[in-house]
């Protein structure tokens, strides 16, 4: 499939050699450069640049447990939150070159990754479809999210700052402007989910739950280690713990003041009244903890039961969408984060 036709491309300075049924990369005459564009340690004829392009794109871990992340994530490719809008959310943008680590978000951060400049280049495209499925679909689906990322012209100058440098400010030659860009990604928003990577059939992951399914269906102790110390790592443990220990203690307290009404010797005059009213404070102390623990364990189960419905929901209607070709326009705003 052609996503980048010549006029379209924003990167002129590859070509596709085709010799037999193989196909190599080349860069233009007007360099002496044997590199890839803009990763200067990958030469173009060396035999590692395959395993490089798949390490840069591929994520074949979450694309093995796709199927189960919709117990826990949005499946709606479109739950992303434009550059602009992450700011609204209280995110900071962090580039980050990982693969696994774009658009996964951790309370105040968010990662995204890069645009490399030979993915502007139709014949780096080509080269992919000819070569490696697999890399084609897993570029796909990142370059999409692009699509959502980059909704508005300030998206596209946040994008090309200086801080953030996610796409590149020329394509050797000219600049690259809003205009452009948005000729050259409209085809990639466009792309169904059967043509990506199953990770892109997912928007905007928390890290959070993404610790937690690398537990439980990878066998690792976390998806991404982000905590340098451990007091930062058990410090997360700890409001929960004093919660749960908080609680207990409300109730062991007002257990023992009620044995204690009840083994005293007989109490006379104005402390029986104060005994009576210790005796029931205590026992209303409990029924409210005990109310209070469950209403918490509702509410979960409500929440759980809530996206799931939601969940449900969506990929009924993008599999309505799919069958009677309809675009995508809107962008989620509830259900799973």
């Amino acid at each position: 499939m052609l996503l980048i036709s010549k006029d379209t491309e924003l990167n002129k300075d590859l070509t596709l050699v085709a010799s037999g049924s193989s196909f190599a990369l080349r860069r233009s005459e007007t360099t002496s450069s044997k590199c890839l564009p803009g990763q200067a340690r990958v030469q173009l004829d060396n035999d590692n640049l395959a395993d490089y392009l798949r390490d840069a794109f591929c994520i074949p871990s979450l694309d093995k447990i796709g199927s189960y992340l919709r117990l826990a994530f949005t499946p709606d490719s479109r739950h992303i939150s434009a550059i602009h809008q992450q700011a609204t959310r209280g995110r900071e943008i962090i580039v980050a070159e990982n693969p696994y680590l774009h658009l996964v978000w951790y309370y105040d951060r968010v990662f995204v990754k890069p645009i490399p400049p030979y993915l502007l280049s139709s014949a780096f495209w080509e080269y992919m479809r000819q070569t490696d499925k697999d890399l084609w679909q897993s570029a796909a689906g990142f370059m999409r999210t692009y699509a959502h990322l980059i909704k508005y012209e300030v998206d596209f100058r946040k994008a090309q700052s200086k801080k953030l440098g996610l796409i590149p400010a020329d394509d050797g030659k000219d600049t690259i402007t809003y205009e452009r860009f948005s000729r050259f990604i409209a085809p990639f928003a466009d792309l169904p989910d059967d043509q990506v990577a199953q990770r892109y059939h997912y928007g905007e992951m928390r890290l959070t739950r993404l610790n937690w399914f690398a537990r439980i269906f990878l066998g690792k102790l976390t998806y991404h280690h982000i905590h340098a110390q451990w007091h930062d790592y058990f410090g997360r443990f700890l409001a929960p713990f004093l919660t749960v220990f908080a609680m207990c203690s409300m109730i062991l307290a007002a257990t023992q003041v009620i044995l204690s009404v009840e083994r005293a010797p007989e109490i006379t005059g104005g402390w029986q009244k104060f005994a009576t009213v210790a005796l029931w404070f205590s026992v209303l102390v409990i029924v409210l903890v005990m109310v209070l623990f469950a209403f918490i364990v509702a509410l979960a189960a409500f929440m759980f039961i809530h996206d799931q419905l939601f969940a449900w929901k969506v990929r009924r209607r993008n599999q309505g969408r799919q069958h009677m070709g309809v675009g995508i326009g809107e962008t989620m705003k509830s259900g799973v984060v």
